[in-house]
């Protein structure tokens, strides 16, 4: 789970859903696809909200880890979706799927984080990450499966 990079918001008056991601944001991208990388995990399927930053995060990250853009998931469900919206998106996943790297917004993104294995955090900060292992070979019973976090990760968080 990713939560999008920071964006900018230097312009009041522009629609939420067409922000930019600002300077910041253009450099956590890449920087936690490296991260993730480095970890050794690779991505099947990347499922993202259609919001212009959770789209140019997504694109970031996909070319840190070399997956191919335009095989990305769009799914406009996940602009400010709640807890339940983002797992009816990954429960459509094919069962084929092993790692699923899904990208989307506060406060649905902290809240369903919290719901798969317990309190991770109060807040996923901007580009921050949650991995879990999930016991289950079938996307739908997600939330009747054991899980345990992987890591937690976030662009102020020095990297081990």
């Amino acid at each position: 789970m990713v939560r999008h990079a920071k964006s900018d918001w230097t312009n009041p008056l522009q629609k939420d859903f067409d922000r930019t991601l600002n300077e910041r944001g253009l450099a956590n991208a890449p920087m936690m696809g490296n991260r993730l990388l480095q970890r050794g995990i690779p991505v099947d399927c990347i499922l993202s909200s259609t919001a212009k930053r959770a789209e140019q995060t997504a694109n970031l990250i996909a070319s840190s880890l070399q997956y191919p853009s335009a095989t990305i998931n769009w799914q406009a469900h996940l602009y400010h979706a709640e807890p339940d919206t983002i797992f009816d998106c990954i429960s459509e996943t094919k069962n084929t799927i092993t790692n699923l790297l899904v990208v989307c917004h506060n406060p649905g993104i902290t809240n369903f984080v919290n719901s798969i294995c317990g309190v991770v955090t109060a807040n996923m900060p901007t580009c921050g990450m949650a991995a879990f292992q999930i016991d289950t070979d079938d996307w739908n019973e997600l939330y009747l499966s054991k899980s345990k976090l992987l890591f937690f990760d976030f662009p102020k968080k020095e990297f081990n």
